[in-house]
């Protein structure tokens, strides 16, 4: 799945996202503001989902993993929406 006209994760700029508004009929302004909402609220919701007894994936290797790449993209995507704009990011 590609976000604007990138399929890798990690060279998905600001710009990419504004495509993506754009081509899903959105106004960039608010597909901007939920992303970052999203971006933030994510980890936590992760790991409380890990931590609930009745789920099981308390100490599961792959569902840490899985957090870790949540936690790390989730950072990514939030430096590239509030970065000054430099260079087309």
């Amino acid at each position: 799945m590609k976000i604007g006209s990138k399929y890798k994760f990690s060279e998905v700029k600001a710009r990419h996202w504004d495509q993506f508004a754009e081509g899903a009929g959105l106004a960039r302004a608010q597909a901007k503001k939920r992303t970052l909402e999203v971006a933030k609220s994510l980890p936590a919701t992760a790991h409380k989902l890990q931590s609930d007894p009745g789920r099981g994936f308390s100490g599961n290797t792959l569902i840490k993993q899985i957090i870790m790449l949540i936690e790390q993209r989730c950072a990514l995507t939030i430096r590239r929406l509030t970065a000054p704009a430099a260079g087309g990011e």
